[in-house]
């Protein structure tokens, strides 16, 4: 009985052995992989909160005297400082003529060179008594146009517009209503 005691400690001792040396080989190489991968994931973020930039300001003006302001919550600067991402948005342009169009986004990619800017995610904009709600619209200064596409809803006093882009010229003030398919209608319901 005390052999079979031995033989039966010796294997267990073996087995112990066994898998202390997997655990070294095999499993303390993945959970300190897991580690690193966690120590670079949370360097990054502390990167990125390092280029977050609150309360986002910017002026600006073209050689037309069309005025554009844009401001934002938060945003990210690119790594070249030419572009920044924002969040929550809003901008306003005083056209020449001193009338205005105010724009509101979830999120811009504005362009610190040019002006140009991205707008999207529940883009408002309100010119007039018009207010356009669509999902993106690009505001493009050297081409003097605000390109507003998808999900787009035109909406005026009387009128209201379902169409799939919109071009407005920022210097002759008019609206260039289409559709991406041209077997299909822009709606158009009034309550006149």
């Amino acid at each position: 009985m005390a052999y079979k005691t031995l033989i039966q400690i010796t294997l267990i001792g073996f087995i112990l052995i066994g898998l202390i040396l997997f655990y070294n080989t095999y499993l303390k190489k993945e959970k300190n992989s897991l580690v690193e991968i966690k120590k670079e994931n949370l360097q990054k973020v502390e990167e990125t909160k390092s280029n977050l930039i609150y309360n986002l300001d910017y002026k600006s003006s073209d050689i037309d005297n069309n005025k554009y302001t844009i401001s934002s919550k938060s945003g990210v600067m690119s790594e070249d400082g030419l572009e920044f991402l924002m969040n929550e948005v809003n901008a306003k342009i005083i056209l020449n003529d001193q009338s205005e169009v105010i724009i509101f986004s979830d999120k811009a990619l504005y362009n610190n060179s040019n002006y140009n800017t991205q707008f999207y995610g529940n883009v408002r904009s309100i010119y007039g008594v018009k207010t356009i709600f669509s999902q993106k619209m690009d505001l493009d200064f050297q081409m003097g146009v605000a390109t507003i596409y998808e999900d787009v809803l035109l909406k005026d006093l009387e009128t209201q517009i379902k169409t799939d882009k919109i071009e407005f010229d920022l210097n002759t003030k008019n609206i260039l209503l289409s559709m991406d398919n041209k077997e299909k209608k822009v709606n158009l319901t009034s309550n006149f």
